[in-house]
C-alpha cells in the first residue's frame, strides 16, 4: 500500500501539471472502486480553478475556488500518472482531461482506492478519522505518550493505527522501530515518554529520506512519471528476513502481527 512518502511523492509529481489548469472533462471507465465516484457531482468541478493541492495523511486533496474538493486515496495498488496523450493501460479507471491537453490518469489494479467529490466545508468522513501525521505539529511526544500510556496494543499496531498517527504503513513502521531500537512486540504502556520523542524524531527522518528517494516500490507503486521509488535499497529490516542485521551480527526475523508481516532484530530491538 502506498504510504505517506509515496503519496507525498505522487502529490509533488502531479502538482506542476495541475498549476493554473482546470479540469475540462472526467471520464469514468470503471467505477467499481472502494467507494464509487458520485458522477452527479462531476459538473461541480469542471472548468473551475484549483485553489490548492495538498496531502492529508495518505490522501491527496484538490481544493477548488468554488468550495468543492476532490479527495483521492490510492488504496493498495493505486497510482496517478500524467500523460500528454491518452494511451489506456489495463486498470486505468478514471481520466481527468486538463486544459493543457494533458491527462491525469488514475490506475488501480485491485480497486481498493477511491476518488470522491465533496463540499470543502463539510470535509470528508474518512479524513476526519485520521490523527496527525508525523510532520504535523500536533504529533508531539506529549500527544503520543498520552495516547499510548495505557495501551496494551503492540507499538507496531499503534504506529499503524491511523486514528493515532496517520500516514505510517507497514514498511515504515518496521523501519522506524528498528531505528529506535524498540521491539515491535512491546506494548504501548511500556514505551517511555523519551522513546515517544525518539519515535517521532526517527519517523520524520525516515519519511523525509523516503520522500527524497521517491518512495518505496515493492510491486505496484509508480510515481506520476511512471517511475519506481528507490528507497527500497535503503531499507534496514523490511523484507530482509534471514539476512544479517546492519547493527549487529544477528539475523533479521519476520513475524506476523495482526495479519501483517513485521521485520525486526531480536538482539538490537527490545
Amino acid at each position: 500500500m502506498p504510504e505517506l512518502p509515496e503519496v507525498e511523492t505522487t502529490k509533488r509529481g502531479i502538482e506542476p501539471y495541475l498549476n493554473d489548469q482546470v479540469i475540462k472533462k472526467i471520464l469514468v471507465r470503471n467505477n467499481k472502486l472502494r467507494i464509487p465516484l458520485n458522477k452527479k457531482l462531476i459538473k461541480k468541478i469542471i472548468d473551475v480553478d484549483i485553489a490548492e493541492i495538498k496531502r492529508r495523511a495518505k490522501y491527496i486533496i484538490f481544493d477548488f475556488v468554488n468550495g468543492y474538493s476532490i479527495v483521492i486515496h490510492l488504496g493498495m495498488t493505486g497510482n496517478l500518472r500524467v500523460a500528454k496523450k491518452i494511451k489506456y493501460l489495463k486498470h486505468d479507471h478514471i481520466i481527468f482531461n486538463l486544459s493543457s491537453g494533458n491527462v491525469l490518469i488514475y490506475n488501480d489494479v485491485r480497486r481498493f482506492g477511491l476518488i470522491q467529490i465533496y463540499k470543502t466545508e463539510e470535509s470528508f468522513f474518512l479524513l476526519d478519522n485520521n490523527g496527525p501525521d508525523p510532520f504535523e505539529k500536533e504529533a508531539n511526544a506529549d500527544y503520543l505518550f498520552d495516547r499510548i500510556k495505557n495501551s496494551t496494543a503492540s507499538i507496531k499496531s499503534i504506529l499503524l493505527n491511523h486514528k493515532i498517527i496517520s500516514g505510517i504503513g507497514n514498511i515504515y513502521a518496521s523501519e522506524i522501530l528498528f531505528a529506535t531500537n524498540i521491539s515491535p512486540t512491546r506494548i504501548g504502556k511500556n514505551v517511555s515518554y523519551d522513546e515517544c520523542k525518539k519515535i517521532l524524531k526517527e519517523s520524520i527522518k525516515i519519511l523525509k529520506m523516503a520522500i527524497k528517494a521517491g518512495g518505496t516500490t515493492l510491486n505496484d507503486y509508480f510515481n506520476a512519471e511512471s517511475k519506481p521509488g528507490y528507497f527500497k535499497i535503503q531499507l534496514k529490516v523490511y523484507g530482509r528476513d534471514g539476512q544479517k542485521c546492519k547493527s549487529c551480527e544477528s539475523n533479521i526475523s519476520k513475524i506476523t502481527q495482526n495479519n501483517r508481516s513485521t521485520y525486526y532484530c531480536k538482539e538490537s530491538q527490545n
